[in-house]
């Protein structure tokens, strides 16, 4: 993780929430050339093709009550520029979202701006107000959704774009056709990510995963610090790259959940992409059968390890990141940030979010992340703090103000809105 952009935040052990209080569908790997089939002499043949009667195939109808599935869809339009659309379904006809209407690329309002040569957390934050205002069929279809499901509501974004568009911080306006209140999704709606993954089984929408075990943890020189989040669980330590590999080559390991602290770097290609001194491809080419049968979260405090990477380059129409990754190699779900976090504030996140999710094992991992997230979003300061003072300068103190809010909802989920995590307790000492 980066040093604080904005300087230090000196929060000295105080919570960093504060006081508790119409373009084509993406194409298909192709399938396999269809063969000859001979028909065996002994079947006969019928003189006339009977008709079947139609049969009405509703995929969307198979999401379980209370899911909703928003599709967003990459293409470009006659001058080559990048576009989106969207597409919104919950099983429900009369609740469905098609937007045929494209729209641009929304670059300027990437949680990963947000960094020393970036944007000031305050004109991010309006930026990402003024977009979602601009977004009034998506609003009111979630709104819909909200008003028909309640706390119930799980939506799942299932986003093959690598945009980095900031879905969970869209603002949603008061509704007065449900009596809904104002607020931003991702602190009212529990929201997880999926992207499109080249496995038969890997799904969103299949049986939660069931995480349990001990903490199988990798900790850069710079981020040993984050030890300390598990002192009260079974933990296995590792500070070195290789003997972190050798746990995940093994079958038996049991881990419920594998945490990895360190600093991250991303760019436009795959060779871009590294934990630490892991490289994506050193990662991908690794066995992981300590991760098979969907036992294990996976969680990345490493900045941007969330960020998906376009692979046309290598000939593949899909995307390749750290998340897909480790969800292809069996992981129950994965959590990784969209953008750079800064060291002090990731270390009291990061604590502040494992608390959250172990205090009630019962309670599923996109749940407790939304309440992460509301928490963050109570904090908000009201009035918004300005970029500048009137003497012309910049409030440094008012836009750190802002980072815990940003920074919280930068912890994206991915994998089944429902699955869990028990993490194993350490056994106390005995005195003697």
């Amino acid at each position: 993780m980066p040093t604080d952009p904005f300087g230090p935040l000196g929060l000295g052990g105080v919570s960093p929430f504060g006081p508790r209080t119409p373009a084509r569908p993406p194409i298909p790997e192709p399938l396999e050339a269809p063969r000859a089939v001979m028909i065996p002499e002994q079947v006969t043949i019928a003189d006339d093709a009977e008709t079947l009667p139609p049969a009405a195939v509703d995929p969307d109808a198979r999401l379980p009550r209370g899911f909703a599935k928003l599709s967003v869809h990459r293409g470009t339009d006659e001058r080559g520029r990048e576009l989106f659309w969207l597409k919104g379904h919950s099983g429900d006809e009369a609740l469905a979202l098609d937007s045929e209407h494209a729209r641009l690329r929304p670059d300027d309002i990437a949680l990963s701006n947000i960094r020393q040569e970036g944007f000031a957390p305050t004109e991010l934050f309006l930026a990402v107000a003024d977009w979602s205002d601009h977004q009034e069929r998506l609003v009111r279809w979630i709104n819909d959704l909200r008003a028909r499901h309640g706390a119930d509501l799980q939506l799942v974004v299932w986003d093959d774009t690598d945009y980095d568009i900031p879905w969970e911080l869209i603002h949603l306006p008061a509704d007065r056709r449900h009596g809904l209140a104002a607020g931003i999704l991702g602190a009212l709606v529990t929201v997880v990510r999926w992207t499109t993954i080249r496995k038969a089984d890997a799904s969103p929408f299949g049986e939660p995963a069931a995480c349990s075990g001990h903490v199988l943890g990798y900790y850069a020189q710079t981020m040993r610090r984050d030890i300390t989040v598990f002192e009260n669980f079974e933990h296995r330590v590792h500070l070195g790259s290789g003997s972190f590999l050798s746990d995940l080559a093994r079958p038996d390991l049991g881990a419920g959940l594998v945490y990895m602290g360190c600093h991250a770097t991303h760019g436009s290609r795959l060779y871009d992409l590294r934990l630490d001194s892991l490289t994506w491809g050193e990662l991908n080419a690794h066995t992981m059968p300590a991760l098979d049968g969907q036992r294990t979260l996976v969680c990345l405090n490493a900045c941007q390890s969330a960020l998906m990477v376009d692979n046309s380059r290598r000939g593949e129409n899909m995307l390749r990141g750290f998340a897909e990754l480790f969800l292809r190699k069996g992981a129950g779900g994965c959590i990784a940030t969209s953008g750079k976090v800064g060291d002090d504030i990731a270390h009291a996140l990061i604590r502040e979010l494992i608390r959250h999710l172990c205090a009630d094992p019962e309670i599923p991992v996109a749940q407790a992340l939304r309440e992460f997230r509301a928490r963050a979003a109570a904090g908000l300061p009201s009035p918004l703090p300005r970029l500048y003072t009137d003497d012309g300068k910049m409030d440094a103190v008012g836009q750190r103000q802002l980072l815990p809010l940003l920074y919280s909802f930068m912890f994206l989920y991915f994998g089944h809105p429902l699955t869990t995590l028990r993490l194993s307790a350490r056994a106390q000492e005995m005195g003697a």
